[in-house]
């Protein structure tokens, strides 16, 4: 709860000491609360890329609806990728960003962009509340099936995006 209500002086120091890491990396991924609060805005702003994870629910929709539109409009950033959450499949995934892309193309005049979909599988959440990675839950399911076709060290959907960035970044330098 205290990260979800910084002010703004305390979320500017962590995006400071952000920028005074040493050491070299290739992504930082701040997770941060859904909604347009000033902390949200703020690590939004510092970032390069800007990743909304969102689900077919139109509370969930709603929300990135009005974070793109804050970005776009009052901070005319760029590089904003939609990640849908818990969709049966990469094409329903696609589709919802689709409709979002749509809305966002004629109301705002700007397109956003699509990352990847993060499939429903029924153990994620129940090995997340069980403090164990789905692989250590649930061998057999989706996730795990998935993440032994990329690494044993799969913990949370967040290795999925880290991932798909990095191909991206190697896309873009070819």
């Amino acid at each position: 709860q205290k990260l979800a209500s910084l002010n703004s002086n305390e979320t500017s120091a962590i995006v400071q000491a952000f920028s005074g890491i040493d050491e070299e990396i290739d992504y930082l991924i701040v997770d941060s609360a859904a909604g347009i609060s000033n902390s949200v805005v703020t690590f939004m702003q510092a970032s390069q890329h800007r990743l909304i994870v969102l689900r077919d629910e139109p509370s969930s929709i709603a929300d990135a609806y009005g974070i793109i539109k804050v970005l776009v409009k009052d901070y005319n950033l760029e590089q904003i990728y939609i990640v849908p959450n818990m969709v049966e499949s990469q094409a329903s995934g696609y589709a919802l960003f689709k409709r979002l892309n749509d809305v966002c193309h004629k109301f705002l005049g700007h397109p956003i962009k699509y990352l990847h979909s993060i499939t429903h599988d029924e153990h994620m959440l129940a090995a997340a509340k069980n403090h164990q990675s789905v692989i250590e839950y649930a061998p057999g399911g989706n996730a795990s099936r998935r993440s032994e076709e990329h690494t044993s060290e799969l913990q949370s959907p967040m290795y999925l995006v880290c991932r798909l960035l990095l191909e991206k970044k190697k896309s873009e330098e070819n």
